[in-house]
C-alpha cells in the first residue's frame, strides 16, 4: 500500500529534522485488509513471513543452532543508507497505546537493506504480540526532503505467531555450518569422552539422523608427540574409535563413517614442532569431516 501524508508534529520533533516538516512521506504495510502472515517450518529452520503489497518481504528468521534475527528483502530502493529511527506505535484503532522509541537500525543498500540481531528481533516479536506496530523511518532515496516510513503490522499476528514458537521449539540444536568440521580435544592420557564432548557429538547425531543429505562422516584420531609412536598410534585409535562408537550409539548408521588414526605423524600436527603445553593440547585430537550430497 503508497499513500503519501504530511509529517505530524510528534514525528517532526522525533526525526529532529525541519527540513523534512513539510515533506511528503511515503508509508509502505499491509493495511488492515491485506495483513497476511504465514510460517514456513521444519527442525532446520523456522520462517515467520509478513508480505508488503508492492514491497517485499519482512521476514523473522530462526535457524537450528542460531538465534531469531529480522530480515527485509525487498526489490525497492527507497532509504537511503544511514541510521533509520525505529519506533512501535500503536495501530490506528489503538489510539490509547502510547508510541515507544526504540532507537536507530543501520539501513544497507541493496536488496537487504536491514537485518537485525536477536535482541532486537525479540523485542519486535514481543511489540507485536501486544498488538504494537514495529516502524521504521529514513530518508527517501530519491529525495532528501522525503522520507520512508516501513510498518510491519500486526493484524492476523497471534496465530501465525504460536505455530512459530512451536516451530522454535522443534528445531534442531545446531545447523550444518556448526558440525561440517568438528574437533574433539584430549587432556593428556585422557581415553574417554568427556561429558562436553558427548553432549557435542549428541547433538552432531541429531543433525545427522534428520538431513538425508548427509552420506558420510570421516574420524581421524591424533595425539601429541609425547610418548613412543606405537604408543601414540594406540592411543589415537581408541580416541578415535570413542567417537566412532559413542555416534553409533545416538543412532548413526555405521555405514556412513570411516575411522582412522595417524598416532604423532609429524605431517598430521597441528603443530609441526611443539615446544609448550598448549601446543600439545592442539594436536591431542579427534577430528570430524560431514559430506552432505
Amino acid at each position: 500500500m503508497e499513500i503519501r501524508l504530511k509529517f505530524t508534529l510528534s514525528l517532526f520533533i522525533l526525526l529532529n529534522a525541519p527540513l523534512w516538516a513539510e515533506a511528503d512521506k511515503l508509508v509502505r504495510h499491509a493495511d488492515f485488509d491485506s495483513s497476511r502472515w504465514h510460517v514456513e517450518a521444519s527442525v532446520f529452520e523456522c520462517r515467520l513471513i509478513q508480505s508488503l503489497p508492492r514491497y517485499g518481504n519482512i521476514e523473522f528468521y530462526h535457524q537450528s543452532g542460531e538465534q531469531v534475527s529480522l530480515r527485509i528483502d525487498t526489490r525497492r530502493h527507497d532509504m537511503q543508507a544511514g541510521n533509520a529511527l525505529l519506533t512501535s506505535a500503536p495501530p490506528p484503532w489503538r489510539h490509547d497505546m502510547p508510541e515507544r522509541d526504540l532507537g536507530y537500525v543501520e539501513i544497507k543498500s541493496g536488496r537487504d537493506p536491514l537485518s537485525l540481531d536477536s535482541r532486537r528481533s525479540q523485542l519486535l516479536l514481543s511489540e507485536l504480540d501486544k498488538g504494537m506496530m514495529p516502524t521504521l523511518v529514513r530518508q527517501a532515496a530519491f529525495s532528501d526532503e522525503s522520507a520512508v516510513v516501513v510498518g510491519i503490522s500486526p493484524v492476523n499476528f497471534q496465530q501465525a505467531y504460536t505455530e512459530y514458537r512451536n516451530c522454535a521449539a522443534e528445531l534442531l540444536p545446531v545447523n550444518f555450518a556448526q558440525i561440517e568440521r568438528s574437533t574433539v580435544f584430549w587432556a593428556v592420557n585422557q581415553r574417554e569422552l568427556s561429558t562436553e564432548s558427548r553432549q557435542m557429538l549428541a547433538d552432531m547425531a541429531s543433525y545427522i539422523k534428520a538431513d538425508p543429505a548427509v552420506f558420510s562422516l570421516e574420524i581421524n584420531g591424533f595425539t601429541d608427540s609425547a610418548g613412543s609412536g606405537s604408543d601414540n598410534l594406540e592411543l589415537s585409535r581408541t580416541r578415535a574409535f570413542a567417537v566412532h562408537d559413542y555416534l553409533l550409539s545416538q543412532g548413526v548408521d555405521e555405514g556412513m563413517l570411516a575411522t582412522r588414526y595417524f598416532g604423532s605423524t609429524p605431517e598430521y600436527r597441528i603443530i609441526r614442532n611443539e615446544r609448550t603445553a598448549a601446543d600439545r593440547d592442539r594436536n591431542r585430537r579427534v577430528t570430524i569431516l560431514i559430506r552432505r550430497r
